[in-house]
């Protein structure tokens, strides 16, 4: 059993670190009488002295307070894994075939790894996007003058659907990273998918996936 630092009360370690039994209660320890006490130890951490180092890379001499810190930035850390023989054998195939070319780090990059979020804003029409192909979807519906509904919730769930098209009734579902296909790389993530696909099924809605702008001019032509 732990003891909670701000209440003093045994708890067993499910919230956070096990510090506090509660968030309420991590809260509290950061009150007026230990914000004095808060405050020295957060100076001190930010006043310690650097560590001098030695990039391994590029040989230049460098500050920090991270211990474990090896390199001098980003850059140099990239290009002396690549000249590691045996970094590159752990590679899988996949990986390599990936970084090979310009315009698949591209579609990588505007996809985003995780859940297919890249990069984000707003559409000519103001409509807000999450991606890159969530974009080129909207502003296609736009321009086409198609009623739509972007980021609607499904009925009676906290779900959220990519694009409510309000004439046909129809939900659209975007995979942009054919989720099918990374499930194991997605983990969690794909369970969350596999559920929402579920509810669809279970409230018969009628709903569509499509895995890029081509898919949707395909399947309305």
């Amino acid at each position: 059993m732990f003891i909670c630092e701000n209440c003093k009360k045994e708890h067993d370690s499910s919230y956070a670190s096990g510090r506090f039994c509660s968030k309420k209660c991590a809260k509290g320890f950061s009150t007026k009488a230990k914000r004095k006490e808060i405050n020295e130890k957060v100076s001190k951490t930010l006043t310690k002295e650097p560590y001098r180092k030695q990039c391994p890379e590029c040989k230049k001499i460098f500050y920090t307070k991270l211990k474990r810190k090896v390199y001098c930035d980003n850059t140099c850390s990239a290009q002396d894994r690549i000249k590691n023989p045996e970094f590159i054998k752990k590679l899988s195939i996949i990986a390599k075939k990936r970084c090979s070319t310009l315009e698949e780090r591209k579609r990588l990059r505007d996809i985003g790894r995780k859940g297919g979020f890249g990069k984000r804003g707003i559409t000519k029409g103001g409509t807000r996007y999450e991606s890159l192909v969530e974009k080129e979807i909207f502003e296609y519906l736009e321009d086409n003058n198609i009623l739509f509904e972007p980021h609607k919730n499904i009925p009676n769930s906290s779900k959220v659907s990519d694009v409510y098209l309000i004439k046909e009734d129809l939900w659209i579902e975007i995979d942009g990273i054919n989720r099918e296909k990374r499930k194991k790389w997605l983990g969690k993530n794909y369970g969350y998918w596999l559920e929402k696909l579920e509810l669809y099924d279970k409230l018969d809605l009628k709903y569509k996936i499509v895995y890029s702008i081509k898919d949707l001019k395909l399947w309305q032509n």
